[in-house]
């Protein structure tokens, strides 16, 4: 029988084996010699040493957990199975929608979704995130990173 510590000590271990084929990928990114210590590889390497602590975290945080038998409710395929449409639907609807909308409407609903069945949303909050965390990603991409995201049906920005 399945139980949810088995269950979150093979997805620590699987997180540690991502975070060593990324480390390995990163360690072959090339670099000039004499470059500074920020280079092409460092923030990379940042992210696969986060990677290793939280597979880390995750395994110890199993070990101490108690032996409890996985319930076929956690098993929540629905959600997953509407995450994965609405993640489809993003990425279909991103270039012509554009980046703002399209993350507003998108961060909006999958707080809905991963809102508890027992918890009543909170359409305001939800909102509010939505808008702010769209309209800071696209201010940090467009003017200090000077990226351009697809603008959409908004062209004002």
């Amino acid at each position: 029988m399945k139980t949810q510590k088995m269950q979150d000590q093979v997805f620590g271990i699987i997180v540690l084996a991502v975070a060593a084929f990324y480390t390995v990928c990163t360690l072959m990114i090339p670099v000039k010699e004499g470059a500074d210590i920020i280079n092409a590889r460092t923030m990379p390497l940042l992210l696969a040493a986060l990677m290793w602590i939280l597979g880390i975290c995750q395994l110890v945080t199993a070990r101490k957990s108690d032996t409890k038998p996985l319930e076929k409710a956690q098993r929540d395929l629905r959600t997953v199975f509407k995450t994965a449409v609405l993640i489809v639907v993003y990425i279909a609807l991103f270039e012509p929608v554009g980046f703002i909308i399209t993350t507003m409407v998108y961060l909006f609903l999958q707080f809905i979704f991963l809102t508890p069945a027992d918890k009543k949303p909170n359409f305001v909050l939800y909102g509010v995130i939505a808008v702010v965390v769209s309209l800071f990603v696209y201010t940090i991409f467009r003017y200090s990173l000077d990226i351009i995201l697809p603008q959409g049906l908004i062209t004002f920005f």
